[in-house]
């Protein structure tokens, strides 16, 4: 597993063999240097990974994206067909993060949108 800042704000990436997929998590409001780490070790990972693996970001403990982390997130994004990434799932609990807007703008832009990020954004629901 790769790990990038702290307890208040980073993010982790790891391979899940068993299920043959990537698992990434990011929380709190990171720096601009756990945003510009995040592209780069995310790929590693996926790099590592079977083939078609599923890949699956759950951002539901993230703060909001700084420029330079959706910036991040689009490049991540760019790179799943050529790192052989499976079905992708990102989950968040806000529609303020801005990855919605970094999938919807990376994807429109590409050459064949559903082979790069196919899967779902997800929002979870949050009862009151």
């Amino acid at each position: 597993m790769k790990s990038i800042g702290d307890a208040a704000a980073g993010f982790s990436a790891a391979l899940d063999a068993e299920h043959r997929a990537i698992r990434v998590r990011g929380w709190g409001f990171w720096s601009a240097d756990v945003c510009e780490a995040f592209a780069p070790t995310v790929s590693e990972v996926c790099s590592a990974s079977l083939k078609g693996a599923a890949l699956f970001i759950d951002m539901s403990d993230l703060k909001p994206l700084r420029d330079e982390g959706q910036r991040s997130f689009s490049i991540l994004i760019r790179q799943l067909r050529r790192l052989g990434v499976g079905p992708t799932s990102v989950t968040t609990t806000s529609h303020e993060h801005g990855l919605q807007d970094s999938i919807k703008f990376t994807t429109a832009d590409a050459e064949s949108p559903r082979e790069i990020a196919t899967g779902t954004i997800q929002k979870e629901r949050t009862s009151r």
